[in-house]
């Protein structure tokens, strides 16, 4: 339309005034949209609807994950980043730590799942050959000066949560009851060997005690080395940065059904790529119906 209010412009003035020929413009009008990029335009829907309903937390990685598996396309890590790129997608992922250099060699005696010529043995063969567990602050109320500690038992190999159990603080009792509810979850089935910190919780004899009877092998990190728990680190740090963070609890009650839903989430809908795409749940599943 003309800007002084008279006759709409020809497509020759309007061309002129866009500085593109008469030629470019009817070849852009009489375009044909390949399949390439029809998928493109459906890959672009599924993720931003993807990250929409998970507070944009999925990176490159995660998104290929997701898409080879719920959807008809199979994507390339560098499609779905120029996919991302050209619609302006970016994800609130944290960024990865780099890992810490090996330490002392004192205390290896106690880490069932260090040693210095292998390093982590963080990949058992089956479920229920190495749990690992940990307590974590969780806070709440108005200010977010209420805090509870959540102790949960992780199983090494496909990555579930096995149980979970909130406290005022951290102790042997609290840690003691997650390890016998893991068991009463598990039917009955315990573990080899039960990685845990050296907390005061997991070296008092109510702990160890509650072990030793039931044959279980208690292995522990060295002090000072987080990296020696490192599974546990990261599914504080998946719950945190990718659940909580993105809800406000007011009361204890409110806290304990937000923290059921992001276990529940992260066992049977969170796929990551060192399970091959699939759940915790799934490839736990995927497992027993091997060894069956």
């Amino acid at each position: 339309m003309n800007p002084d209010g008279g006759k709409p412009y020809g497509i020759s003035a309007a061309c002129r005034i866009m500085g593109i020929s008469r030629a470019a413009y009817y070849k852009w009008t009489h375009r044909t949209v390949t399949t390439h990029a029809q998928e493109n335009q459906a890959i672009r829907d599924y993720i931003i609807e993807l990250e929409e309903k998970n507070h944009y937390i999925f990176g490159v990685k995660r998104l290929v994950t997701y898409i080879n598996a719920e959807t008809p396309y199979h994507v390339s890590h560098g499609r779905v980043r120029r996919i991302m790129r050209l619609a302006g997608i970016h994800a609130s992922i944290r960024v990865a730590k780099h890992d810490r250099q090996a330490e002392k060699k004192e205390f290896l005696l106690a880490n069932k799942l260090y040693t210095t010529n292998v390093g982590h043995a963080f990949h058992p063969g089956t479920s229920n050959m190495v749990w690992v567990t940990d307590c974590s602050e969780i806070t709440y109320g108005k200010d977010h000066k209420q805090k509870l500690r959540l102790s949960a038992v992780k199983d090494l190999h496909d990555h579930s949560v096995i149980a979970w159990c909130v406290a005022p603080t951290e102790t042997a009792n609290l840690v003691t009851k997650t390890i016998k509810l893991a068991i009463e979850n598990n039917d009955g089935i315990e573990p080899e060997t039960v990685h845990s910190d050296q907390g005061s919780a997991y070296t008092g004899s109510t702990y160890n005690t509650f072990l030793a009877g039931e044959g279980i092998t208690h292995s522990m990190s060295r002090p000072g080395t987080p990296g020696d728990n490192s599974p546990m680190e990261s599914l504080w740090s998946h719950l945190k940065v990718e659940r909580f963070a993105f809800e406000h609890c007011l009361s204890e009650i409110e806290l304990m059904k937000s923290v059921g839903a992001a276990i529940n989430w992260y066992n049977h809908e969170r796929r990551q790529e060192t399970l091959n795409g699939m759940t915790p749940m799934e490839y736990r599943s995927h497992a027993v119906k091997e060894i069956a």
